[in-house]
């Protein structure tokens, strides 16, 4: 079987309908694509096309194997996402790729479906009820036990209150054939200790007390998965079993995926690397992702990426030339030849700020934007996002420093990208619902427009009480207008029918006449943008400047795990607090310096290098990091030798 260069170029006007090319200076995709006969590790940079080469394989592999051969082809990846993208490219031209004897899907969801579930059938003679760690966990929680004291039940779930990253990922594991409550799938067995309560000193349970809690929580925990009920790692526990029990199955994977392509490959984890080891002796497996990314496991074997040929993508696809410099150094693993698109010179920024002011930041990333020509949404295929690591609220530097309502619902004005995607949005069986909806879409359209609307106090009218509150005493008719049409909406919502046109023109004809504002372009383009039903976006998190040349900007604002894979035209990396600032872990690195690994386990340094690398690699034109002024004027010079611009 033979994958040819014309094979490529034919393929290349299937999937870029002659406006783009797998072909590099390299002849780095080109290699990848047509290597079908053997086992290889793809190392390839953030923005190297890798996913759409992997498909254009696909694609071709599938046309070259004959429905009657002894092979089938198996695609493991982590999310459904990369599933999606998959099926959304390759779509009908493709269908017997998915359809038996070929399997696409998460390792999850192989591992349930392949391992899990038809040991545990067997060997409980029942059946799965559900596999979802969420459901588990509450059950947990809430389960009672035959034979175990209620008095001992409030002990263990005291236990798993005062222990919750314990409770949510407790699973069973043999160590030296004794099974084990453990915490996490290659977990040790887990210690009972007292919680503590208060600032005092609490007397620890004694030994024996502590073995009977432990016993009661067995119990419970056996319980919970006799009734049906699993966690994502209670699947892997199930699994082992199967390969344990029945050594001769890795024979019949193998029989059966001749060809094996794991997509993301640094995010299995060193539990996934055993079974997919394991399983596919003798197929050809191919392993595509880049060990700078992994952040979504705490895996350290890297080594396992282990075959004799090595690959690698070096060129992006994604990020400029400026961008690719900085990247080079931002990695745990430096990469000299990383090379971007050489059309955009847009420099990277440094911004800083003084401890307390970390607010201003976003205002002086929106102002970066507008002056460097990124501001028209229309103009752009990819959003502007603001990404940090730490995202939970807590002492010390997060991204809450910089947006204080981050992970919390919007207060006051509407986040919303456009009225056709609030209103499909709508819970039309709760009218509250409907009501805070149109309410935030008329202050979106107020604060689109050139001249804010005033209180009689003169305060700016920007939450739904000012707004209310406006409408009572100046148009009071309007108001009851208003919530008539709402009632209106709501109701005809409620039994299916989309009311967009009807909201769409009472506030084109009748709202904006009645308040007396002018339309602009981005208020118009706020209500006239249309919103397919199957495309809603997460609005929660969005930061608009006050300032009326670039307020029309939304900047997007996220964790750098939500945003892995992602693509923005430009991304603000704002500095946050683990253990010490991150800038002070970065600082010999974005001034260009190689990091060198002293290898003894993976540092903080080395997961801050890491989170950096994913959170940098995002944009096309502009890349922006936050950091504390008082450390970037003590390396000023080096920074702009290395070609930072420090506002």
């Amino acid at each position: 079987m033979e994958i040819t260069e014309n094979d490529i170029k034919r393929v290349e006007t299937i999937f870029f309908k002659g406006k783009g090319t797998f072909e590099d200076t390299k002849g780095e995709r080109y290699k990848f694509i047509s290597a079908i006969d053997q086992s290889l590790d793809v190392e390839a940079c953030p923005g190297s096309g890798k996913t759409t080469a992997l498909l254009a394989k696909l694609y071709l592999l599938s046309e070259k194997m004959s429905s009657g051969s002894n092979g089938a082809i198996c695609v493991l990846t982590h999310t459904n996402v990369g599933i999606d993208e998959i099926k959304k490219n390759l779509g009908d031209r493709a269908s017997k790729l998915f359809s038996y004897p070929n399997f696409f899907g998460t390792i999850q969801s192989f591992v349930d479906r392949f391992l899990c579930m038809p040991y545990y059938n067997d060997f409980n003679e029942s059946r799965i009820a559900i596999i979802d760690s969420d459901r588990a966990h509450s059950r947990l929680l809430t389960s009672f036990v035959k034979n175990v004291r209620y008095e001992l039940l409030t002990k263990v779930r005291s236990y798993l209150h005062a222990n919750h990253d314990i409770a949510y990922k407790l699973t069973i594991r043999k160590i030296a054939s004794e099974p084990v409550l453990v915490k996490g799938v290659d977990g040790g067995k887990i210690e009972i200790k007292k919680p503590k309560k208060g600032k005092g000193k609490v007397a620890d349970w004694t030994d024996e007390e502590k073995k009977e809690i432990y016993d009661a929580l067995f119990s419970l925990k056996t319980t919970v998965l006799k009734s049906g009920v699993l966690s994502y790692n209670d699947a892997y526990f199930y699994a082992n079993e199967y390969l344990i029990n029945y050594p001769h199955v890795e024979e019949a994977f193998s029989s059966r995926f001749s060809h094996v392509f794991i997509d993301e490959m640094q995010d299995t984890s060193s539990y996934q690397h055993f079974i997919i080891k394991k399983l596919f002796t003798n197929s050809i497996v191919q392993k595509i992702g880049d060990s700078n990314q992994a952040i979504l496991t705490n895996n350290e074997d890297i080594s396992d990426w282990s075959y004799s040929e090595r690959m690698e993508i070096t060129g992006s696809r994604r990020f400029s030339q400026p961008i690719a410099k900085i990247l080079r150094t931002v990695a745990l693993n430096s990469q000299p030849e990383l090379d971007g698109v050489q059309d955009v010179e847009i420099p990277p920024y440094i911004i800083t700020y003084v401890p307390g002011k970390e607010s201003m930041v976003l205002d002086k990333f929106c102002q970066l934007v507008y002056a460097n020509g990124l501001g028209n949404q229309e103009d752009y295929k990819y959003p502007v996002k603001a990404v940090g690591w730490v995202g939970k609220e807590k002492d010390g530097l997060t991204i809450n420093s910089y947006f204080h309502s981050f992970g919390k619902e919007s207060r006051g004005r509407s986040r919303l990208m456009s009225l056709s995607a609030a209103v499909s949005e709508c819970d039309f069986s709760d009218p509250g619902n409907v009501q805070d909806t149109i309410i935030n879409c008329c202050l979106e359209i107020i604060r689109r427009c050139d001249k804010p609307i005033a209180t009689a106090g003169g305060k700016r009218v920007q939450s739904k009480t000012s707004f209310i509150n406006f409408l009572n005493l100046r148009h009071p008719g309007f108001l009851k207008l208003l919530m008539a049409n709402i009632a209106t909406w709501s109701a005809e919502g409620a039994v299916g029918k989309d009311p967009i046109v009807k909201v769409r023109a009472f506030l084109k004809d009748t709202f904006i006449p009645t308040v007396e504002i002018t339309a602009s372009k981005f208020a118009t383009t706020f209500i006239d943008t249309e919103v397919a039903d199957n495309e809603k976006e997460n609005h929660s998190n969005i930061y608009y400047s006050d300032n009326p040349a670039y307020k029309h900007i939304p900047i997007e604002i996220a964790t750098v795990h939500a945003v892995k894979g992602e693509t923005h035209r430009a991304t603000l990396y704002l500095e946050t607090y683990f253990h010490k600032s991150c800038g002070s872990y970065l600082m010999d690195q974005l001034a260009g310096v190689p990091y060198k690994s002293k290898g003894k386990g993976q540092s903080r340094k080395e997961m801050c290098l890491k989170v950096a690398h994913v959170g940098m690699s995002r944009p096309t034109h502009l890349l922006c990091i936050a950091i504390n002024k008082a450390m970037v004027d003590e390396n000023h010079k080096r920074l702009e030798d290395h070609g930072w611009k420090i506002v």
